[in-house]
């Protein structure tokens, strides 16, 4: 893309050391999945099934105001397992099958638009695949997964388009745009009430965006919050926000006194 167009703001590079450490133990220790623990394997075919079925729209996100959410699975089980490993390093050689994750997510999102989505894509400059913003201390380890993960997206989103006749979208890229201003830095033994504080302050903006849809792209949605102030503060800067895509949504607060509720939509997530 064009410097001119949307310059990518600079990002951290992984420590040296850690990545060095991490591929020592690689060649040093069996491989073992990340989600179930099997031996010989970074990531079993059941564990990376549970993240191969279609997104499903996200039904239970208060924070989320009227953004469109869809994940891959619940976070719970080997899926929460491997996306902690994931996220927090631990385990570096899961990057390419994440990769494939996102590749195959983001096809799948862009082949499912409905005809209002693709029309008003059509009016638009172009799709950009838009990461939730990280915090500080993330950017300084260099463990920027949902940049990775929206690098993904747009790769498979893009494959996905380039069916599309001539001129009905002119660019698909992953931009790096947000930057994280208030709350605390972790959301980890919070409240839900206290997850939607902390997160409830609009992100920074930092390149224009007016005129180009936007998927926003996370790892992991649990109140919705972070998502619904994201699309707020891309909006406000002149951007459509098409939707939201996730690995992972956590499971649905289960209320006491709702001992049956109502059947979910068809093709929806309650995560409970």
């Amino acid at each position: 893309m064009p410097s001119s167009l949307l310059p990518p703001p600079p990002t951290s590079q992984p420590c040296a050391a850690r990545s060095f450490l991490g591929l020592l133990g690689s060649a040093l220790l069996p491989a073992r999945c990340a989600g179930c623990g099997r031996w010989e394997t970074a990531l079993c075919p059941q564990c990376l099934a549970l993240l191969a079925g279609p997104p499903l729209r996200v039904e239970h996100l208060g924070g989320a105001q009227n953004l469109r959410v869809h994940a891959l699975s619940p976070y719970a089980g080997p899926v929460r397992a491997l996306v902690l490993a994931w996220k927090n390093g631990a385990r570096e050689d899961l990057r390419p099958a994440m990769a494939r994750v996102g590749r195959r997510a983001g096809a799948v999102w862009a082949a499912d638009l409905g005809q209002e989505a693709r029309e008003a894509l059509a009016g638009c400059r172009g799709l950009l695949v838009v990461p939730a913003p990280s915090g500080r201390v993330r950017r300084l380890r260099g463990r920027l997964v949902a940049v990775d993960l929206a690098d993904a997206v747009a790769e498979g989103a893009a494959r996905a388009l380039s069916g599309a006749p001539a001129g009905r979208v002119a660019l698909v890229a992953s931009v790096d745009v947000l930057r994280r201003r208030g709350g605390r830095a972790h959301q980890a033994g919070l409240s839900a009430r206290a997850r939607r504080l902390n997160r409830a302050a609009a992100p920074l903006v930092l390149s224009p965006v007016s005129g180009w849809a936007v998927l926003l792209v996370d790892d992991v949605v649990t109140t919705g919050t972070t998502l619904g102030a994201c699309a707020r503060a891309l909006r406000d800067a002149g951007a459509l926000v098409l939707g939201a895509l996730a690995v992972a949504a956590a499971p649905a607060p289960v209320s006491p006194s709702a001992d049956a509720g109502p059947a979910a939509p068809t093709g929806a997530l309650t995560m409970v």
